[in-house]
């Protein structure tokens, strides 16, 4: 009996990897960028919700949890995509389909982080 080699083990632990940050992390973020940095920030009016934020992810730790959370959410999305678009019965197209999916992952994972290498820092 041969065995098929399959790289589908690599793409479910990135998917498994975007589910589980995105389940922990995006909530937060959005409580956090949504409603306490703007409500914060109503209260020393001498500093923009935009600043405040900017402060924050000018910070490195905080840079590098960010583009972990966003590529991984691409990759978790990617390979849900490209599964549903298989069950959907277009299996016959599974080699463009995954270079589209993927391809688009690695893309936007790659801007967001260049967006993130390129933001300024705050002057302490």
């Amino acid at each position: 009996m041969t065995f098929k080699k399959s790289n589908e083990a690599f793409w479910w632990s990135l998917f498994s990897a975007g589910g589980v940050l995105s389940a922990m992390f995006l909530p937060a973020f959005v409580v956090i960028s949504g409603y306490v940095l703007p409500n914060q920030s109503s209260a020393d009016p001498g500093r923009a919700p935009y600043e405040h934020i900017h402060g924050i992810v000018s910070w490195w730790p905080v840079r590098v949890l960010l583009f972990g959370v966003i590529a991984f959410t691409f990759f978790h999305v990617a390979h849900r995509i490209r599964h549903v678009v298989n069950d959907l019965g277009w299996r016959h197209h599974t080699a463009p389909l995954s270079l589209v999916c993927y391809g688009g992952a690695f893309a936007g994972a790659g801007t967001a982080a260049w967006l993130l290498l390129t933001l300024p820092s705050v002057a302490q």
